[in-house]
Formats: structure tokens, sequence, C-alpha cells
């Protein structure tokens, strides 16, 4: 692990938004905002609510810890795709990540529905208004970089987070998971920023942006 925002030379001017999203708009997602090194959280509830949001901050990316797109071949996320049984229900990124021994849901099994058909209009939605999104993974960023899940020991990842300079209060007690995984995406999108990531995907299906600490690459 590299520790310190610096190692990744992002200009200050830099603001990533990190969202982790929720199926429905009844139950607020994970939001998290990152600009010199200092992070706010709290938790929001609707798209309109969440685009008012980036527009009002401006920021250079927004990172969404969502499926943003349908595996090739299929038309929408529902059961009823004709294409459901020739085309399945995971992408090529979720299964690169199951090669590398890291598991993740598949987009299209029944629970996650919902969450990918919020995910792919939001993202659309953004990147309309002009704004760079990324998908990512923050469960899948923390094996990659070697910081314990939130289920598995949420004040050790908190800890972990702050091994890379990112300051702010997000240790207290109100504070909740959803919020911390927000955190992860912008991290995430740091990486992506520095040129410090791998993209898992193909171009049909878009691409799952991971950390990767050990090569710089560079953005065209």
């Amino acid at each position: 692990m590299i520790g310190g925002i610096a190692q990744f030379k992002i200009p200050f001017n830099y603001k990533i938004i990190g969202l982790d999203l929720t199926g429905s708009e009844k139950k607020a997602s994970g939001w998290a905002f990152l600009q010199d090194g200092h992070v706010s959280t709290k938790r929001i509830k609707t798209d309109a609510a969440i685009i008012a949001e980036i527009i009002h901050l401006n920021p250079s990316l927004v990172s969404i810890d969502c499926p943003l797109s349908l595996p090739k071949g299929r038309i929408r996320v529902g059961d009823d795709d004709p294409g459901r049984y020739q085309f399945g229900i995971t992408r090529e990124c979720e299964r690169l990540l199951l090669k590398r021994g890291i598991r993740s849901y598949p987009p299209l099994i029944k629970s996650m529905q919902q969450l990918t058909q919020r995910g792919i209009t939001l993202a659309q939605s953004i990147r309309n208004l002009g704004f760079t999104v990324i998908e990512s993974y923050p469960g899948g960023a923390q094996d990659i970089l070697g910081l314990p899940r939130k289920q598995k020991d949420l004040q050790a990842l908190i800890a972990g987070l702050k091994t890379f300079g990112i300051q702010g209060s997000y240790d207290g007690p109100g504070i909740v998971h959803d919020e911390i995984d927000a955190i992860t995406c912008c991290l995430v999108g740091l990486c992506y920023l520095s040129g410090h990531f791998e993209a898992l995907g193909n171009q049909d299906e878009g691409y799952l942006i991971v950390p990767d600490l050990k090569r710089q690459q560079y953005k065209s």
C-alpha cells in the first residue's frame, strides 16, 4: 500500500464525489465529497438532490458504487429480457474480479436489478451535464488496497483510509458504513485521476475502475 494522497500527485484543484448508491430513492445513499485531501460525508436520497449537489459542487469526477451498464447483449435489467438466458447476468468485469478471488454481486440478479437500472439512468443524466462518471466497487478496491471491508472491521477500514491522508470527521459515532464506502469511491477516483488504476471490462459494457498502485498509466 502507498500511503498519502501526495503519492498520487493529484492537482489540488481536483474535486471528487463518491456515491454509494441504493436501489431506491426511499433509502438514503452514502455521499462523500473530497477536496484538497479533506472529505465530508452525508446521506442523500433522491436523484434530483444528487444531481443538484453535483451541479453546485462542480466536481472533476463522480465515482459511483453501482453497476452502470448491462452485460453485452442484454437490453433491459428484468428477467423478461429475451436475451436473459443467452447473455446472462454478469459482465466481463465481474468475471475478471472473480478470477482474482474478489466476489461481487451480479448486476442482474433479482435483488440488484432495481439498483442497476437506477445507476445506469443516473449516470447517463450526470454525463449529459458534462461530468465524468466512473463505476467503482468499494469492496473490491478495499481488497486490492489491503484494507478490511466494512463487514469485517469498520473501524480498521476507517483507520486504513486515514493512512492515505484523507482527513475529515468520518470516524465519529454518527458515521454509517454507506458513507465510508462513498469515501472509498473517492479514493478510487484519486487513483483514476492520477493514473494508478486498472479498467476492467470492455468497450461494449464499459469499465469498472479499480486501484493499481504498482503502475501508472495516462488517460487519453
